[in-house]
């Protein structure tokens, strides 16, 4: 295990927020290792009861007991690369169930990407002779009307609810995978309505009952949500059990930042060029 020097809390995320190499060797775990890793887990009894005291409301309905899952954490099921990705890794992993959990009842704000980049459509077109993308963008909600409310409650243009929207082409582009997401936003808001409240239990989902798929970033305007809410997560359940919880890398790490992973094919364009009689 990599040698945290720090012994508080407080001392451990800020040594690992100065350093990327040691942040990723202490906080992923490597696709074999966790694999055998929640293997040994599942009759841990001692961490089943502390699973048990964790989550008192039980696991969310969509995750069954019996089963272990691979998962993905987005506000909305949407047939983007970086979903794209999670699903490919899912199709070879049959002994896993697959699932996106949502969170379609958080508020929506456009300076957040993920958030931002389901009311304003990347299309990756190609690349062009220098290497660069060329992308065409679509522009599906209004934005100031639509800032700070719920997710769930957003319109497009053309009058159709967001979310039904991004299910509509996930659907279309991932018929076998058309079930494989669920709403979590009701179980979440039982552990607390802010991050900094539920996801503590959030992250106890991945001790013994599954695995996470996830980039964490610590130098990006996401870093302040990895030093504030996920790393004491991290760390109070590691102190208190003994075990990290799985969490595994979806996107390459020299490429985890890009924007192509919030880009959608372009043969999907069309799906907004058929709504524009707005």
């Amino acid at each position: 295990m990599p040698n945290l020097q720090a012994t508080s809390i407080p001392e451990k995320i800020a040594q690992l927020m100065a350093d990327k190499n040691l942040f990723d060797s202490y906080v992923y775990t490597p696709w074999e290792k966790a694999v055998i890793e929640l293997e040994q887990r599942r009759t841990n009894v001692k961490l089943q009861d502390y699973v048990s005291q964790m989550l008192p409301h039980g696991l969310p309905e969509a995750m069954d007991l019996e089963k272990s899952y691979i998962t993905l954490f987005r506000h909305i099921a949407t047939p983007n690369f970086e979903i794209a990705r999670f699903l490919a890794i899912a199709d070879f992993q049959p002994q896993f169930k697959s699932i996106i959990l949502e969170y379609v009842e958080d508020k929506f704000n456009d300076r957040n990407d993920g958030k931002y980049f389901l009311g304003k459509l990347r299309f990756h077109k190609k690349i062009d002779k220098n290497g660069d993308p060329i992308v065409e963008h679509a522009n599906i909600i209004n934005f100031n009307e639509s800032n700070n409310k719920p997710i769930s409650s957003i319109q497009t243009h053309w009058g159709q609810n967001l979310v039904d929207f991004h299910h509509e082409m996930f659907e279309k582009q991932f018929t076998t995978f058309a079930n494989n997401k669920s709403d979590v936003s009701e179980w979440l808001h039982l552990h607390g309505q802010t991050a900094k409240e539920y996801y503590k239990s959030f992250l106890t989902l991945f001790l013994k009952n599954g695995i996470l798929f996830e980039n964490l970033f610590i130098n990006s305007k996401e870093q302040g949500f990895t030093e504030t809410v996920i790393l004491p997560a991290f760390f109070e359940i590691e102190k208190e059990c003994g075990f990290k919880p799985l969490i595994v890398t979806l996107a390459p790490k020299y490429a985890e930042a890009d924007n192509f992973w919030n880009s959608f094919p372009y043969s999907l364009k069309k799906s907004v060029d058929g709504k524009k009689q707005w």
